[in-house]
């Protein structure tokens, strides 16, 4: 697997500067078919402080966080594996945000590396170690 990310940034007619992160993951063939035979891709991979305070909002049954939910979902401030092997395009309002997010969404691919590396060894291969008294 690789994850591709690309730095820009924009400058708003105010002059305020929004990050941007383009992120992407590049799977192998064989990694593709691990996470279709293990339905991995919905699994989450990124999601912001914001949409984490909506979704415990919509847990506890409110109405307005679920309409909150799905506009997190378009606005990108969450994604699952399929949406970063797609690309995702994320703005961060400042610096801290960025490397924040940047940083969730390399330990998510690493954990998703880990699944992968675990998925790979179901393959009816016997192992034998050696255990040391």
């Amino acid at each position: 697997m690789k994850l591709k990310i690309r730095r820009s940034q924009n400058s708003g007619m105010m002059g305020k500067v929004t990050f941007i992160l383009d992120v992407r993951a590049e799977l192998t063939s064989e990694e593709t078919e691990l996470v279709r035979k293990y339905q991995l891709g919905k699994n989450l991979v990124y999601s912001s402080e914001q949409a984490d305070r909506n979704a415990a909002a919509a847990q506890t049954g409110n109405i307005g966080a679920l309409g909150s939910m799905f506009l997190d979902r378009m606005l990108k401030r969450s994604f699952t594996v399929n949406d970063l092997v797609n690309g995702q395009h994320i703005e961060c309002k400042d610096l801290a945000e960025t490397i924040a997010t940047e940083e969730q969404v390399r330990t998510a691919c690493g954990a998703l590396k880990q699944y992968l590396a675990a998925a790979a060894l179901f393959n009816g291969e016997e192992e034998v170690v050696t255990v040391a008294a």
